[in-house]
């Protein structure tokens, strides 16, 4: 798969691309790597570094071969067996790795304003309600 899709799949799962703040991290990521491979992480560059579930960039592990994309604005990190860091073209298509971090539970309060009869058990509605509190909480 591509990074986007790579990143989709994960997160339709409840997980995403695979972070590395330190590392440990970093050696769970490259235990889950194919053999023969590297595969996609979370990290990303448009125009600055990112990790795909927002850490912050601090820990870095990166390869010591020439990345010839930095003329590229946007280009996604992947990881090799040996743990270490490149871009690559972010279309590129290879493996990924998901890694689901404990979470902090969070309760979201919504105020609804419902025109009509709605049915609150109906799998489109609630989908649509999801889609929306989503939005709703990267725009706040």
């Amino acid at each position: 798969m591509n990074w986007a899709d790579a990143q989709s799949y994960c997160r339709d799962n409840f997980m995403d691309l695979a972070t590395a703040r330190s590392d440990a991290e970093n050696q769970k990521i490259q235990n889950r790597v194919p053999l023969g491979n590297w595969a996609w992480i979370g990290l990303f560059r448009d125009p600055d570094f990112y990790w795909s579930d927002g850490s912050s960039f601090i820990f870095e592990n990166w390869d010591g071969g020439l990345n010839r994309l930095y003329s590229m604005r946007f280009i996604c990190g992947i990881s090799s067996l040996s743990g270490r860091w490149k871009f690559v073209a972010c279309e590129t298509r290879i493996p990924f790795v998901c890694y689901s971090y404990p979470k902090k539970r969070q309760v979201v309060k919504l105020r609804l304003k419902v025109e009509g009869s709605v049915d609150l058990k109906d799998p489109n509605v609630k989908a649509d309600l999801l889609k929306k509190a989503s939005v709703s909480k990267k725009h706040s």
